[in-house]
């Protein structure tokens, strides 16, 4: 199950939002500020993960701020 639904949209409109000469982390608190529900259902399921994993296994899923950078790279290569 995906995390985050129609990231491509939601990517464009967050992009709209800044100047050309943004920052990743002027990315991720705009995505903050304008979809704040999907940034808690990143961060749940991360803490999900980390809380189910047994002893020994390697989290899967990025922390949030970096699973934002990482769909933002894949956007951004895709758009190339």
């Amino acid at each position: 199950m995906a995390v985050l639904h129609k990231k491509e949209e939601k990517i464009e409109v967050v992009l709209s939002k800044l100047p050309k000469d943004y920052t990743d982390k002027q990315f991720v608190d705009m995505f903050i500020q304008l979809y704040s529900k999907d940034w808690g259902k990143i961060k749940a399921n991360y803490i999900k993960q980390s809380q189910d994993k047994e002893p020994g296994t390697i989290i899967t899923m990025p922390k949030p701020e970096i699973y934002l950078k990482n769909i933002l790279e894949v956007y951004l290569k895709n758009a190339q």
